[in-house]
């Protein structure tokens, strides 16, 4: 961090005024969430590792129905990778729900969350899990009531960049978070947290700040400067490449073949059609195109006239039961409507 930087940061830390403006603000204009109505670490994990990369409006459905089939850290442990998957089917980075089930049955296994929340660092215990980064780590401990600490979110970065002027790319989480972890014990609260999480929501945006609104103006070095937008700076973005798979469809009246993913790589664990990678795209239009976190599938289907060997026969009425990719999800169901058994309810 840069001596501007410094300077701005002393300035702001050096007065509880910024505080509590922020609390005060957060009292009058803060969201209600009912995943900050409790102090359970295992309802603030899931909460917290199923908002990340989802858009709340998005999540809180699949909230509602994760806590409804798996309300205990002992239901998630005991079920199924299958039934969880179930669950998480249409949401994306199928890693987490991988992650929560097995740090779930690792907790069990271990003497749950008191094993590592209890005594000296629990954030490093943490990190220890599957699926447990330096955010949630931190989420857990101070949402929970164990600990004093500013977890980091995409949203946090940018408040603070612009507050202190910290000219570091927001991809450049850790740095932000060591920064965050040096702040006085007063910023590090889950009542500090949640304030500056809802201030990027409803008033720092990342374009069009709504800087009239911010209760932390006369503290903030972007709004001196006049350029709020330029905070964090942005890193060039790599255009995403394209890769071509080959999807093999055989289906009858009664089932469609699938078969598992394997438990790394690509949609992992999940029921899929069988499917490889061609080596190009080809002369002909994708069937359906995919975005994925690190490349765009194209996605080609053949019809097959006789059934896969190594695929198994999925009744139209089962697959509900089944996790599936979202773009294969949208396929089937199409593809059942032709078909005498009713798919997904």
């Amino acid at each position: 961090m840069g001596s501007a930087a410094n300077e701005s940061l002393s300035r702001l830390l050096g007065s509880e005024e910024a505080v509590l403006a922020l609390l005060a603000w957060q009292q009058r204009a803060g969201r209600k969430l009912p995943w900050r109505e409790t102090q359970d670490p295992y309802r603030i994990w899931v909460a917290e590792t199923i908002l990340q990369q989802t858009r709340i409006e998005q999540a809180t459905p699949y909230l509602e129905r994760f806590f409804g089939r798996f309300p205990t850290l002992e239901a998630l442990a005991t079920s199924s990778l299958d039934a969880v998957l179930a669950v998480w089917q249409g949401l994306g980075y199928y890693r987490r729900a991988h992650h929560l089930h097995q740090t779930a049955r690792l907790l069990v296994e271990r003497g749950g969350w008191e094993a590592y929340l209890a005594g000296q660092d629990p954030v490093a215990r943490l990190e220890t899990l599957p699926g447990i980064g330096p955010y949630t780590a931190r989420a857990i401990v101070v949402f929970s009531g164990r600990g004093a600490y500013l977890p980091v979110d995409g949203n946090v970065t940018r408040v603070l960049s612009r507050l202190v002027g910290m000219t570091v790319p927001a991809s450049e989480r850790k740095k932000y978070q060591a920064l965050a972890d040096e702040l006085p014990e007063s910023w590090r609260s889950r009542e500090v947290a949640f304030a500056l999480m809802d201030l990027a929501n409803q008033a720092c945006f990342p374009r069009k700040p709504r800087c009239v609104a911010c209760p932390l103006q006369r503290f903030c070095t972007a709004y001196q400067q006049a350029q709020p937008e330029a905070y964090p700076p942005k890193k060039p973005r790599r255009p995403r490449p394209v890769r071509a798979f080959r999807f093999l469809l055989y289906a009858t009246p009664q089932a469609v073949w699938l078969e598992k993913r394997p438990e790394e790589g690509l949609w992992s664990g999940l029921w899929c059609l069988p499917m490889e990678e061609l080596p190009t795209l080809r002369s002909t239009p994708p069937d359906f195109v995919h975005e994925l976190t690190h490349f765009r599938l194209a996605g080609y289907i053949e019809r097959l006239p006789s059934p896969p060997p190594q695929a198994t026969p999925i009744l139209w009425d089962r697959l509900a039961a089944c996790g599936l990719p979202a773009p294969l999800q949208r396929l089937l169901t199409h593809e059942a409507k032709g078909h005498r058994s009713p798919f997904l309810g």
